[in-house]
């Protein structure tokens, strides 16, 4: 236990991870702030509201119409706030729309907007039951629930980004585990004190697969409460492809889950993915022998899935979807769902994460 409290208090107590945290959360908030709430617009009675005010103007309008959708709440706020019809150009979607009249333009009305030259102000409203709203409440066998549901699309836009930059953090961290020992010639040192070789190997293990699982429960709270303090999260059970986007629900199957249960199928997939990657960059720092070398060689396997992506055709697809770069990113997850390759990934992950972690623990046995 002391060993292992030494590893993790070196680990915290890095530069670069001080840093890097730092940064990492900083730019989390910024993109959050900039890509969710500054995006958000309400118009009600001429008046438009930009930002955080609309995001509090949207969430009080729809309190009102909250609950199950009926065509008489669609009559209702058409009659209230009537169609948006204004098109700017640079700015997507009406720039004359709220939460409430939007919905109803985007899928239960004639209108449409393609981009700022291609769109059609609309003009006639359609039963809920006549629309693909209605073909949904067939699916799922009950009504659909009418709710302020922009707090999961932002919570699972910044949780992508805050993701993505906490495997930075974890990449720099972890890259130099075993190969910052071997550039300072502490090997035999440290392999001839009293707890020895294999008690040292268990403790550094345990402090970076810590580090990585703190690292992402941070990193998760901090994208929750945000939104949870700004957007809220009402309407867990509406279906994923009406919460997060229109054109999502063309797919069947997840596109009918509740939003609720796909964002847990997203934690999991993140813990995984930072899983896999602390097990790959211990592995790569176990056989480097210099930190640079660790870091730069990392990074690299991080993002060759990029590249193996267009390459090797849909195996390779498969397969690089299961590395942590891909896991991460809510669409290609929600892909492989919609798929039924979910259970497949799962696998694949846990196996390749054991292998990994093995394979570091073995060549850092060996070192002399």
């Amino acid at each position: 236990m002391k060993l292992y409290r030494m590893e993790l208090y070196k680990l915290w107590h890095q530069k670069v991870f001080v840093i890097c945290a730092v940064c990492t959360v900083l730019i989390t908030v910024f993109y959050f702030w900039a890509s969710e709430v500054d995006m958000e617009i309400a118009t009600i009675d001429g008046q438009c509201y930009y930002g955080y005010e609309a995001v509090k103007v949207n969430r009080q309008i729809t309190e009102k119409y909250r609950g199950e959708l009926t065509d008489e709440k669609v009559e209702g706020m058409v009659e209230e706030y009537g169609f948006p019809s204004k098109v700017v150009y640079d700015y997507p979607g009406w720039r004359d729309a709220n939460y409430l009249n939007g919905f109803v333009t985007d899928y239960l009305s004639d209108g449409y907007i393609r981009d700022w030259n291609h769109y059609k102000v609309p003009t006639v409203i359609y039963a809920v039951s006549d629309t693909e709203l209605g073909e949904i409440e067939h699916a799922i066998g009950r009504k659909i629930t009418l709710a302020y549901t922009n707090g999961w699309k932002a919570f699972l836009n910044t949780l992508q980004v805050g993701m993505i930059l906490a495997s930075v953090l974890v990449l720099l961290s972890v890259s130099t585990v075993f190969a910052q020992e071997e550039q300072t010639k502490m090997l035999p040192l440290l392999f001839t004190t009293q707890e020895g070789k294999v008690k040292d190997i268990h403790a550094k293990i345990a402090a970076v697969f810590t580090l990585t699982i703190v690292v992402y429960i941070v990193m998760t709270l901090l994208c929750l409460l945000m939104c949870v303090c700004v957007f809220g999260l009402d309407g867990a059970d509406c279906p994923t492809g009406l919460a997060l986007s229109k054109e999502m629900l063309a797919r069947v199957g997840v596109s009918y889950m509740p939003i609720a249960s796909f964002v847990r199928i997203i934690l999991g997939m993140n813990l995984l993915a930072m899983l896999l990657l602390c097990a790959i960059t211990m592995c790569v720092s176990a056989h480097c022998k210099s930190s640079f070398g660790a870091v730069a060689m990392a990074a690299i396997l991080w993002g060759a899935p990029l590249l193996g992506s267009m390459l090797f055709g849909s195996l390779g697809y498969f397969f690089t979807s299961c590395m942590p770069l891909f896991l991460v990113m809510t669409d290609l997850v929600y892909e492989a769902v919609s798929w039924g390759r979910g259970y497949a990934m799962l696998w694949v992950i846990i196996t390749l994460t054991v292998i990994c972690a093995e394979e570091g623990c073995r060549v850092y046995r060996r070192q002399p």
